[in-house]
């Protein structure tokens, strides 16, 4: 089972890598990030199992259910008549657009993607017209429909960043930073005015009077009436009008640092800024730390969009039989659940590795004084425990059975030793009683002479 499990895993990692998964992975981050919600869909592909699609949301509308999630989709596509033709074919097209199709015209018409789940369906049928999930292609001018298909498992991953009761839509750091954002740029502006003018300031020079309006920009020229003007021994003067550009820095530097906090800058920069040296327990303790004020996002990513991929992955790899046969424990419980072994997981879960650790230290301290409180521990479960939370390989494991011939073996071994010791014993103590008759015979015949 446990061969089989990293078996699959392995041709999912496989296949997401060699399709474009990562590449759609990245305007999905930053998708979420800058707009709080992101899509992408995931469809069949010939030549890589699968394909990614990151969709933009302005052609995009999404329908929650009662516990708040996404159970349907309405995307918005714009082809041509060629396009739309390769797609679904001439004769499904409208009269209008067949005839821009012989004309070759480029021009963009509107097409409606429905996906849900269908509620009433032939489950004996397996035509794509009777799958559990709905696929209506919609021609939007002309109000009709081109193509009714359908899928395996939901094809749309929608992540929401953060959600707020009664909005669909998500909601980013972003949007928490853009204040901020805002005020950093006019900061930095007025900040580079000013070093501007420090290095290239606007000059006086003399005349009868100023000539208005007064000009302070960069290498700007003020005509003054030397007669008038204080100080007027200097024909050609530079004003002192610029400011300090060091309070614009500081300025700029303050509200920088507040957008990086709000965008979760530093927690993924743990260790920026850390001159002094760090025992490996601190370490960690930074790392959970940090880690753990991702969760809530880590969270729903995972539940909306990470889980979803991977089943659908499976399920797809699943029909084109590019996994291994399903062993019996597996047919008969289906089920199973996902596990991440990623870093930022495995630093989530560092606090249980931690809480475990000590747990078996104390015990094996408290086992000094009381040895029977080691009963009380299963080595196989710590064992799994301390595999699941760290992400170690399990193909380094034996299996159920081969552990227990392993030990009846030893057992058995242990067994015989005793059985030996004990005959080794018997016999010494034959002899040794053996001895002490002769003794006792010699000591009467010497007591008789």
């Amino acid at each position: 089972m446990a061969d089989f499990l990293e078996n699959v895993a392995s041709e999912v990692y496989y296949t997401l890598n060699k399709c474009n998964f990562y590449d759609q992975c990245f305007p999905a981050f930053k998708s979420s990030g800058v707009f709080g919600t992101s899509l992408m869909l995931e469809e069949e592909d010939i030549e890589d199992e699968v394909r990614f699609f990151n969709m933009p949301l302005k052609q995009v509308v999404i329908v929650e259910d009662a516990r708040g999630r996404v159970i349907e989709y309405y995307i918005e596509f714009e082809y041509t008549a060629l396009q739309a033709a390769t797609r679904w074919g001439k004769e499904a097209l409208r009269t209008e657009l067949q005839q821009e199709l012989e004309a070759r015209k480029d021009k963009k018409h509107k097409f409606l993607l429905f996906i849900g789940k269908r509620f009433a369906r032939d489950v004996r049928s397996e035509h794509k017209s009777n799958l559990p999930i709905q696929a209506l292609w919609i021609d939007v001018e002309g109000r009709e429909t081109i193509e009714e298909g359908g899928y395996h498992t939901f094809p749309a991953m929608c992540h929401r960043f953060d959600k707020r009761p009664f909005s669909s839509w998500g909601f980013s750091p972003a949007m928490k930073a853009l204040p901020f954002a805002r005020l950093l740029n006019a900061v930095a502006k007025t900040n580079l005015r000013a070093m501007m003018k420090r290095t290239d300031p606007p000059i006086a020079i003399p005349d009868n009077a100023f000539i208005m309006p007064f000009n302070a920009n960069p290498r700007s020229v003020n005509y003054y009436k030397k007669t008038i003007m204080e100080g007027g021994a200097k024909d050609i003067f530079a004003f002192a009008n610029y400011g300090d550009p060091t309070f614009g820095m500081n300025a700029v530097e303050y509200y920088a640092q507040k957008v990086k906090t709000l965008m979760f800058n530093d927690i993924f920069l743990a260790f920026e800024g850390i001159t002094k040296q760090m025992q490996n327990p601190e370490v960690f303790e930074r790392i959970n730390e940090k880690m753990t004020l991702l969760g809530p996002a880590v969270g729903r990513w995972t539940a909306e969009v990470s889980n979803p991929i991977i089943i659908r992955t499976i399920d797809i790899l699943y029909r084109r039989g590019r996994l291994p046969e399903l062993p019996d424990e597996m047919i008969d419980n289906p089920a199973y659940e996902i596990d991440y072994v990623s870093m930022l997981a495995q630093a989530q879960r560092r606090s249980e590795l931690n809480s475990l650790i000590t747990a078996l230290t104390l015990t094996g301290q408290m086992a000094a004084y009381s040895p029977e409180i080691i009963d009380g521990i299963d080595p196989d479960k710590t064992r799994e425990e301390v595999w699941g939370i760290t992400g170690a390989p399990v193909k380094v494991l034996r299996a159920d059975d081969e552990v227990q011939k392993i030990r009846e073996t030893r057992g058995q071994q242990q067994a015989k030793a005793q059985e030996l010791m004990m005959l080794q014993e018997s016999t010494k103590a034959v002899e040794s009683a053996a001895s002490a008759d002769k003794l006792m015979a010699d000591a009467k015949v010497a007591g008789k002479k």
